[in-house]
């Protein structure tokens, strides 16, 4: 009997699990938390006091009948037996397998990195860190806040200059802007790894009164003396940081070991987002090394491509990025493809308009994403970076 597989309830397996289902096709969704969170979100419970409530759902509510929903952790994958291990000694045999078990974040591999977490909280690794990370914001006074990366790579490139944005204009609110200091430190030459984008970027930082070093890689943290130490010799003193973790592949084991990149990625066909030599396994959104952003969108589309090939459609992932950068009562878009770099975006009232639409659609796209998908395609082809790029 045929036989999909979906392992991870992210964005990414969430959609493709309910995708399938509505087409009738026989889906075993497997996760180990029971509710998923809207990981931007807790940008807003960190640095804008949010309710977690606002951003998390029981996954049981965000699965369609059809799914079969199976609560276990995942150890090992054998792509060559079609095989799925969980650690409690479940297994799972499958005809196709989609991977949508995102990224794993090392705070391990940074000196200092677990302790500054355990102290001040942070805004990747959770609802209750991002409430931490609030209450320590709310209470400063005087001193510097820094937004800081371990990595270059990490999941939502805008994440670290969302957080100052938000941060800065709560503490303006609070009037304390100028006693605290916002200190954004980016391991790029730019304020964005794309210069087109640092360009739109750079000086809405500087009005919005953040500083910014670049080139500064999280090398250490002493969480005692209260300073962060970069790979390029520099250091930055803080009363409060946040730290973006290095980001590695799933910490499964995996059988061939051929097909994991040297961060334990999943080599994938960029296009086909099949696994490297498998035509009957998929990995998509964080847990992939597909070669575009990790975003919640990139998971998205991503999901629906591989629905339209499960279903016999030569579809093709194009690599579209919409990674929006939220700042006071603006926004604006990362807009890039496999075929074409980021363009220029203005900050404007009306795209943090459409950012705040999407969220409200959020939950609801997961579930049902085919009522949605006329919305969201006419929106992409609009703003196709071959349309718009002169700028928008």
């Amino acid at each position: 009997m045929e036989r999909i597989l979906v392992l991870g309830a992210g964005t990414g397996g969430l959609v493709a699990a309910n995708l399938l289902a509505s087409h009738g096709y026989p889906v075993t969704l497997i996760e180990k938390r029971e509710t998923h969170l809207f990981q931007p979100g807790m940008l807003w419970i960190a640095f804008q006091g949010h309710n977690p409530s606002r951003y998390t759902r029981p996954v049981k509510e965000l699965v369609r009948p059809g799914v079969e929903l199976v609560h276990g952790e995942v150890a090992g994958i054998d792509l060559g037996d079609r095989l799925v291990r969980l650690a409690d000694g479940r297994t799972f045999t499958y005809t196709t397998l989609i991977i949508a078990l995102g990224a794993h974040l090392d705070y391990d591999a940074t000196p200092g990195h677990r302790e500054l977490v355990e102290r001040y909280g942070d805004f990747y690794s959770g609802a209750s860190a991002a409430e931490k990370m609030w209450s320590h914001l709310r209470e400063l006074t005087s001193g510097r806040l820094v937004i800081a990366a371990a990595d270059p790579l990490y999941k939502c490139p805008p994440a670290p200059h969302k957080a100052a944005f938000l941060a800065a204009y709560t503490l303006k609110r609070m009037g304390r802007l100028g006693s605290v200091e916002v200190h954004l430190a980016l391991p790029f030459l730019h304020e964005y790894p794309s210069e087109v984008v640092a360009r739109i970027v750079a000086p809405k930082l500087e009005d919005d009164g953040v500083r910014v070093s670049t080139l500064f890689t999280v090398e250490s943290i002493d969480v005692r003396e209260g300073k962060i130490y970069s790979l390029e010799g520099e250091e930055l003193d803080f009363s409060l940081a946040a730290v973006i973790p290095a980001h590695r592949g799933p910490m499964i084991r995996v059988e061939p070991g051929e097909v994991l990149d040297e961060d334990g990625f999943i080599k994938v066909d960029k296009y086909r987002l099949n696994v490297e030599g498998y035509d009957d396994a998929y990995a998509i959104g964080d847990s992939s090394n597909a070669p575009t952003s990790k975003t919640g969108v990139t998971a998205h589309l991503g999901a629906e491509v591989v629905v339209d090939r499960i279903m016999g459609y030569d579809s093709r992932f194009n690599g579209r990025t919409n990674c929006p950068i939220v700042a006071d009562g603006t926004a604006s878009f990362v807009i890039s493809s496999y075929g074409h770099p980021p363009v220029p975006v203005k900050f404007t009232r009306f795209k943090r308009m459409l950012e705040d639409l999407f969220i409200a659609s959020y939950w609801s796209s997961l579930k049902y994403p085919e009522r949605w998908a006329p919305i969201f395609r006419a929106y992409f082809n609009a703003t196709d970076p071959r349309v718009i790029s002169g700028g928008w």
